[in-house]
């Protein structure tokens, strides 16, 4: 068995990065026995976050400078003292305290890297940790082939583990007693209004994930589709300029927002959605790994609408699960939605390749196999 020390910025709240760290240290717990794992998070738990329990070996209080001093001296005493056979680092910005302590060359380490934090600029020091550490895993293709195109890692050096559906919660649903839960949040009967769902982190630092474009593309299928709905899920300080664009695109009346989701009503806006888009574009600060939030949404038998900038484009497979457009392209975006709300039949064959694909390739079971063969791998190294 190794012995894993987990570093990560936060795995409390409900942001795309703390639910791959959950996954990663549930696997890694899994595979090497929890008394192997010491998980140390910068951030704990704050209002908003993961309702349910999730147990770490000690964690700070937040980005202040006093808790990331004490943060890297707990990680300097277990390091010289636990002595663990490899440091996981779950996210870039950590690999800064290898380089500062003077660990980057002498143990083992591995780094997680997702999107936008890789090709948005980086501390002449957090660089220096991309290029030091021994072994890179990327949660997609697009971000590990942009990682060694751009000379931060040698060629065919980054793996690549694609995040994971816990199919046990989420999948279709399995009875037809009609679930009331839309009332509790103020929405519309999707068996009666068709929802066209979009669901994350509603702030202006995450608006490359197309929530006014979303907008204004929902405006012209209203002239073309009565019934359909546009659901915004989550909290966030962009709310109040998408209720202000609603009301002068004339469409405030089929646009709704739900605030924050609890965790256990999570599943049931996916099985709700008719169809879940979430078309990112990229750039600096901008673009995605591959999210989360439309692999669950499919495996609950939802099609999907990504974008063709960044790793989002691999939850698609030959369009049998939904499309992958240009964030740019709103003409294209409005047909495929008006196609999927108005086409039952289409629905019907979208969604259950949905549900096919999230199972073949998404599963946790094939996440935590490939986090058994990659421990082999550099163990074997």
């Amino acid at each position: 068995m190794r012995k894993i020390l987990y570093l990560t910025p936060g795995c409390f709240d409900k942001g795309g990065i703390s639910r791959y760290n959950r996954y990663q240290i549930r696997s890694l717990r899994e595979l090497e026995g929890e008394v192997n794992i010491k998980v140390f998070s910068l951030f704990g738990r704050q209002k908003g976050d993961f309702e349910e329990e999730f147990k770490i070996s000690w964690n700070g209080w937040g980005a202040s400078i006093s808790s990331k001093i004490v943060f890297t001296i707990k990680v300097l005493i277990n390091v010289i003292f636990w002595k663990p056979d490899i440091v996981w680092l779950g996210h870039i910005n950590l690999t800064e305290i290898l380089v500062k302590t003077g660990l980057i060359n002498k143990i083992k380490s591995v780094l997680n890297i997702y999107g936008l934090e890789v090709w948005s600029g980086l501390r002449p020091n957090v660089e220096k940790g991309f290029k030091g550490v021994s072994h890179v895993v990327s949660d997609c293709h697009f971000t590990a082939n942009y990682a060694e195109e751009e000379g931060f890692r040698s060629s065919n050096s980054v793996d690549v583990i694609w995040d994971c559906v816990d199919l046990d919660r989420f999948s279709p649903s399995e009875n037809n007693e009609k679930d009331q839960f839309f009332k509790k949040y103020n929405l519309p009967d999707p068996s009666v209004n068709p929802w066209i769902l979009t669901l994350g982190r509603l702030t202006h630092t995450a608006s490359h994930k197309g929530y006014e474009r979303l907008l204004e593309v929902f405006s012209k299928v209203v002239l073309k589709d009565d019934k359909s709905v546009l659901i915004y899920a989550g909290k966030g300080d962009i709310i109040d300029a998408l209720k202000k664009l609603a009301d002068k695109l004339n469409v405030s009346d089929r646009v709704f927002f739900s605030g924050m989701v609890h965790e256990d009503d999570l599943v049931k806006f996916y099985r709700a959605s008719r169809v879940f888009s979430l078309v990112s574009d990229r750039g600096v600060g901008r673009g995605e790994g591959i999210p989360l939030t439309p692999l669950e949404a499919m495996a609950c038998g939802s099609p999907i609408i990504v974008g063709n900038q960044d790793g989002s484009q691999e939850a698609i497979f030959n369009n049998e699960n939904g499309f992958c457009i240009s964030p740019f392209n709103l003409e294209l975006h409005e047909n495929i939605l008006l196609s999927i709300v108005k086409d039952d039949k289409k629905f019907e064959n979208l969604s259950k390749s949905s549900i096919k694909i999230a199972r073949e390739y998404f599963s946790y079971k094939i996440f935590k196999m490939k986090h058994q063969d990659f421990l082999n791998k550099i163990s074997n190294g």
